[in-house]
């Protein structure tokens, strides 16, 4: 392919794509800068510390699928009110979005905290639960601060100004990394100041978009407070993009939660081993969700502007993009592992584990884009039962099954985890391409 004449012609959709991309990928590469800062402070404390937040996060990450169940409604709606004009529209679904939030958030902090221990129990060993219990428990109270700073960041990124989402949480790594280093060495706290530390950084984050979006008259979905109303027909909309894709990820992270739980059982070692090259993996993870925003919120506006051409051009033109820079970041892992993953670690039991996982993953990184950006495109177009679809399939008669079998069975330890990974992401890709070239999405009513 010739790449000048590609530039040529697509220059004002990729310009439009990097538009939000960009943003996006460096809000996401801060958050693995935040990741990777927090592993390497854990880190410090031991292999066992480093599992137990690890286990901590498991049910945390879980939950926050139907946070961004909801963000995904109101992308969807948001966008394509931006699309076609209708700011009425727009600044009522943000604000149902938040109305939303309130309830869910708060069902789902009391339920953690109640049942914390039962959870926990589920998911480690007796030594990792003593650990994980205080930063489970600091990470659980700041959920409904991040249940709000995702549908704040969807709304955001639905209009094109995914710099603010960007620029929110620049600061609140800045502010993580410091509080980090206060809680965890200064105060002696250990991975309990890890938590609380993640939790005062996340209601930073809150507290900036509450000033931008109640305070100011700046952006597109600004509202004021005394506007507020609940408004049961844009809520009924929203839950009715935002439940298939509730129950989409919900599945898929309890699939993930088994899958981590069967990881969890080879050992202490294997599994610090797996957080550290998923820690390493999340680089060019990071680039394809910022294609798939892209790919959700400009899908969305051509659909609510009636450009279904344009939607399709845009999509095709995002998934090469995502495919392309991901495949070099394939080829990083596939033949320098070891310097990425000694940035983590150089234990001498973790080392080779977690560099082999890296070079097997590497092989799935072009499937993951595909897979990525159409699952982003089909979400926009309010496509979500199809996702669900193919996250289920995917993750319960692939992964699952699998899973059990390589490492039970056939006995292939933790790389044979990320044998299976791999196959699951290339069912994954292969069947959001069938979907999105028949062509239905671009007509869904929303």
């Amino acid at each position: 392919m010739n790449l000048k004449r590609y530039w040529l012609g697509y220059r004002g959709i990729i310009m439009s794509i990097l538009t939000i991309a960009l943003p996006t990928i460096a809000d996401m590469f801060v958050q693995t800068l935040l990741g990777f800062f927090d592993m390497v402070m854990v880190g410090r404390l031991g292999p066992v510390a480093i599992s137990s937040v690890g286990i901590g996060n498991a049910p945390i990450m879980t939950i926050m699928t139907v946070f961004f169940a909801i963000g995904t409604g109101t992308t969807a709606i948001v966008s394509r009110a931006y699309g076609s004009k209708n700011q009425e529209e727009g600044k009522a679904a943000m604000s149902q979005s938040l109305y939303l939030g309130i309830p869910i958030s708060a069902i789902v902090t009391i339920l953690f905290l109640v049942f914390g221990k039962e959870i926990l129990t589920v998911i480690g060993t007796a030594q990792d639960m003593r650990t994980s219990i205080g930063y489970y428990t600091a990470v659980s109270i700041g959920l409904p601060m991040l249940c709000f700073n995702i549908i704040f960041a969807y709304g955001y990124r639905a209009i094109s100004q995914a710099r603010i989402p960007m620029m929110a949480n620049v600061i609140s790594v800045t502010s993580n990394i410091v509080l980090n280093y206060i809680f965890i060495f200064v105060l002696d706290m250990g991975i309990l100041g890890a938590g609380i530390a993640t939790t005062l950084a996340r209601g930073i984050v809150t507290c900036i978009y509450i000033y931008l979006t109640f305070f100011t008259d700046k952006y597109w979905i600004s509202i004021k407070f005394k506007t507020l109303k609940y408004e049961k027909i844009m809520a009924d909309r929203i839950l009715k993009i935002g439940l298939p894709s509730a129950l989409e990820q919900s599945l898929f992270r309890v699939g993930m939660l088994i899958f981590e739980t069967m990881v969890i059982k080879l050992g202490t070692l294997e599994y610090a081993a797996h957080k550290i090259a998923l820690t390493a993996e999340s680089f060019s993870f990071n680039i394809g969700f910022g294609f798939a925003v892209a790919g959700t919120a400009l899908v969305g506006q051509k659909i609510g502007n009636k450009e279904f051409r344009m939607a399709k051009k845009m999509a095709d033109v995002n998934t090469f993009l995502a495919v392309a820079v991901m495949s070099v970041f394939g080829l990083l892992f596939f033949i320098i592992p070891h310097l990425i993953i000694s940035m983590f670690t150089k234990d001498p039991q973790i080392f080779p584990l977690a560099t082999g996982a890296l070079r097997i993953v590497s092989i799935a990184q072009p499937f993951l884009a595909v897979s990525m950006v159409l699952s982003g495109v089909l979400r926009g177009a309010g496509d979500t039962k199809a996702v669900l679809w193919i996250t289920s399939a995917g993750m319960y008669l692939i992964r699952t099954p699998l899973t059990y079998i390589f490492l039970y069975v056939f006995n292939f330890g933790l790389i044979g985890a990320w044998v299976v990974m791999t196959i699951d992401l290339v069912f994954r890709s292969y069947c959001s391409y069938v979907r999105f070239k028949n062509g239905k999405w671009r007509y869904i009513q929303v």
